[in-house]
């Protein structure tokens, strides 16, 4: 640390002189217990050179002679020998416990979604942090035993299949680092198996749990628009922009005015959560930020604005002028700056129970926008566009739903049935 108070400076060193002193100190002792532990006798030969014995498993009589040419470089050898017997044994004693610290920090270092690892956190929390399995040492952690620990968390935790998958990523995951790092020879839970019949079956759920129904939808729109006449809170539009556009709900509080290009909207941003670990099962603070990049790829996209879309953005627009807000072009702003997505998210729940519906949260508005559109016979393949989807069958699995009442499904079978 550098300093333009010399004083400071001069205190600064004698302190960082201090800890090396005392560094190199603990660093003699313990070369000097190693020299007067060391079993072998040393001596000087007739050729001037000096010799001892090291203990050598591998050798016949279980030992090995070393010469060198004088005797601080034998006492350097001997040292070194130790030294490594040491670290050997250090890196044996190694736990589960031990090392998902180390393979968490260098996880993190390898995705930009904070939460994320913070998931992982929560699985470590639930499913290994008092299990007597993260205190065996990882040289011991073999097939058979790893085998019984996925049966057995499987069992007693009655997990989904995802679920299952989820948490062994800190086994699948670690023990590979352990193997790059050459703790062990080879990764024994990429030999774990568990049959897909002992999993807890998760059925699809019911058609009005997922989205807004079409008797729902112009409700919610409705509540939505009264509130923002009350209060003037453009965040409330983001709900029937929502429907309009499909968008997750973090890229809808990422909208710049830049990103509208006539009847297209680029989606190009998104908010992020973003927290740390500080700890083997602590974490910092959760901050907010909006990153320059979308969910994958696929979430890089433009999308269309209905007429109806057009008109919500260009009321968000002049109600931000009329009140003065600014805020790096941001669309969803308020006197504080950019909205965050829980102040969207809290006013749709807000709104399911004045119309007398369970909360549904935002990510519902955008299965409904989906599923219309696979009710409206758009492409698929357009649809899976507009989506921000890698893959069309993501689009049919997960987010596509019957919108209709009961009646309006019955009315639809009696007339393709008569």
């Amino acid at each position: 640390m550098a300093t333009d108070n010399p004083e400071l400076q001069q205190r600064v060193n004698v302190a960082r002189t201090a800890i090396e002193d005392v560094q190199s100190e603990i660093e003699r002792m313990r070369n000097d217990r190693y020299l007067q532990n060391h079993m072998y006798e040393t001596w000087q030969g007739n050729d001037g050179r000096w010799r001892t014995y090291l203990p050598d498993s591998q050798s016949k009589n279980g030992r090995k002679l070393i010469a060198k040419s004088t005797e601080d470089k034998l006492n350097i050898e001997i040292i070194r020998f130790y030294k490594a017997q040491d670290e050997d044994q250090r890196m044996k004693s190694i736990t589960m416990k031990d090392w998902y610290p180390k393979w968490l920090e260098y996880k993190a270092l390898q995705t930009r979604a904070d939460m994320y690892i913070r998931r992982i956190g929560s699985d470590w929390e639930n499913y290994y942090k008092d299990d007597p399995i993260i205190h065996i040492p990882l040289v011991k952690l073999e097939y058979d035993t790893l085998q019984e620990w996925a049966l057995r968390i499987v069992k007693e935790k009655k997990l989904t299949k995802k679920q299952y998958y989820n948490l062994t990523v800190i086994f699948r995951q670690s023990l590979e680092y352990a193997v790059q790092k050459k703790l062990i020879p080879e990764n024994p839970f990429s030999k774990v198996h568990v049959d897909a019949k002992l999993f807890r079956s998760q059925k699809k759920p019911a058609d009005e749990t997922p989205v807004f129904l079409t008797d729902e939808q112009p409700k919610i729109v409705a509540e939505a628009w009264e509130d923002f006449r009350k209060t003037g809170a453009v965040a409330c539009l983001a709900v029937p922009l929502a429907f309009q556009t499909g968008m997750r709900l973090g890229e809808i509080v990422a909208i710049r005015e830049e990103d509208i290009q006539g009847n297209y909207l680029h989606v190009q941003r998104m908010e992020v959560r973003q927290v740390q670990p500080t700890g083997a099962d602590t974490w910092s603070k959760q901050t907010f930020s909006v990153a320059d990049y979308t969910k994958s790829e696929a979430g890089d996209r433009k999308i269309y604005l209905s007429k109806n879309a057009r008109e919500i953005i260009q009321t968000v627009i002049e109600s931000n002028r009329e009140h003065g807000y600014s805020d790096e072009g941001y669309l969803f702003i308020n006197e504080k700056g950019r909205v965050r997505s829980e102040a969207v998210d809290c006013r749709i729940r807000k709104y399911c129970r004045h119309i007398g519906i369970a909360a549904k949260a935002t990510h519902k508005i955008r299965k409904t926008y989906i599923s219309t559109l696979i009710d409206s016979g758009l492409n698929i393949n357009e649809i899976r566009k507009l989506a921000g989807h890698e893959d069309e069958r993501t689009t049919y699995k997960n987010y596509c739903f019957n919108r209709m009442t009961n009646s309006e499904t019955e009315n639809l079978l009696e007339k393709a049935l008569s």
